[in-house]
């Protein structure tokens, strides 16, 4: 009775300090990767960075990549920041804990050492049996019996706890050390950080500097582009408008209610399945323009307009389509660059700045399958641009496309 007493208060206790604990090993994962993902994040931005840079000319891309940088290097200042906070608590309920080990190594010793006393005390046999015998039946007898063969146990379980206890504290405090270590170095990383984000905060400010004294031209390359989209969403609707009076005399002559087949059916009702969990329309890269109306970067009273998203990756990034499909158009724009609208049933995906093309119009794709090459421009810019319909609607791509 009295060693299972001993253990349930020590079970007790341990119990306590685990549900302290509970939520910081979710937290302390959670942290790790986020800073994981912000690292990962600066590493392709520091790549296409690179790529830009080939070219000792400004450009608005150079811009738009530092200034993702300065977002994603405040983000990472922040989560580590967070780290050292989670740590310093961490350390201090292992303080907390060092400090109830060496509480309890005291009472165990100064109770090991008072049954050591009574044993020395009461180590003749004689007593012992005079103990015994001198109980007025057998059951307490046996009471007696019982009692002395605790004690003998409860004395070797608390020369046992004394030892894990000491052990445990020692453990606790070589964890201690590595905390504190490891507080130093976030310290250290987050001084080194914060350096990195005060240059690249003066080199965009160089660069937003060059690029007003050429205001002129970049508000003529604007309107430029302006021009160009709304040729392309000319092309687009047109296309699209044939394709659904198409299907609408095909479904005419078959004498059926529904525009589409029934393979088109399937494939839309399964292409809005999807919707969130589409692929990107390429392997890797980052959104450098939003869908909708956007305020430009640094030219005041303009504001562009992006029929859909776009996408800044590395030079020689070949494009692929998000979902099956049928090529029904392959479109040439200025520059020698090209588009290649893709039919999903009623819904159609359009990919332009493209290059070398590697289907034509009437091709079966698969989900994934290339589609052609991204140009690279003269300020060593590739990017894609990328445009959801659903019939002859615009919708947002980033609410279709897997968060990355």
């Amino acid at each position: 009775m009295i060693l299972n007493h001993w253990k349930l208060s020590r079970l007790f206790f341990l119990g306590f300090f685990l549900l302290s604990i509970q939520g910081f090993p979710q937290s302390k994962n959670q942290l790790k990767q986020k800073r994981s993902r912000i690292q990962k994040e600066l590493r392709k931005l520091n790549g296409l960075l690179g790529e830009t840079r080939t070219n000792k000319r400004k450009s608005e891309i150079q811009l738009l990549i530092l200034s993702k940088k300065i977002g994603a290097r405040e983000e990472l200042i922040s989560a580590i920041g967070n780290e050292v906070v989670y740590i310093n608590r961490s350390i201090e309920k292992q303080e907390i804990l060092i400090d109830t080990l060496k509480s309890n190594l005291i009472q165990l010793r100064v109770q090991y050492a008072k049954m050591v006393q009574f044993a020395y005390k009461n180590r003749n046999s004689t007593n012992k049996l005079i103990f015994i015998f001198s109980s007025e039946d057998f059951n307490q007898a046996y009471k007696r019996l019982k009692y002395i063969h605790e004690i003998g146990e409860y004395r070797e379980y608390q020369a046992e706890q004394i030892a894990l206890t000491q052990l445990k504290i020692e453990e606790k405090i070589l964890e201690l050390k590595e905390k504190k270590t490891r507080k130093l170095n976030l310290k250290e990383n987050k001084k080194d950080e914060f350096q990195k984000l005060q240059s690249e905060q003066g080199e965009r400010n160089g660069i937003y500097d060059e690029l007003k004294k050429d205001e002129k031209k970049l508000r003529s390359n604007i309107t430029k582009k302006r021009n160009e989209s709304r040729r392309l969403q000319i092309q687009i609707k047109k296309i699209i408008e044939r394709e659904i009076a198409e299907a609408k005399k095909r479904a005419e002559a078959s004498n059926k209610g529904h525009n589409l087949t029934p393979r088109a059916q399937k494939l839309s009702k399964d292409f809005t399945n999807n919707k969130g969990k589409l692929p990107w329309p390429v392997s890797r890269g980052t959104i450098s323009g939003k869908f909708g109306n956007q305020k430009h970067a640094f030219l005041e009273h303009v504001t562009t307009i992006n029929n859909g998203i776009d996408i800044l990756t590395n030079k020689g990034t070949k494009a692929r389509v998000v979902f099956e499909g049928m090529v029904v158009a392959v479109i040439a724009l200025p520059g020698d660059k090209k588009a290649i609208l893709v039919q999903h049933g009623n819904f159609y995906t359009m990919y332009s700045n493209l290059d070398k093309v590697f289907v034509k119009k009437g091709d079966k794709l698969e989900t994934q399958e290339d589609i052609g090459t991204i140009i690279t421009d003269e300020n060593g810019k590739t990017e894609v641009h990328f445009e959801l319909w659903e019939g002859n609607q615009k919708q947002n791509p980033s609410f279709w496309i897997t968060i990355k």
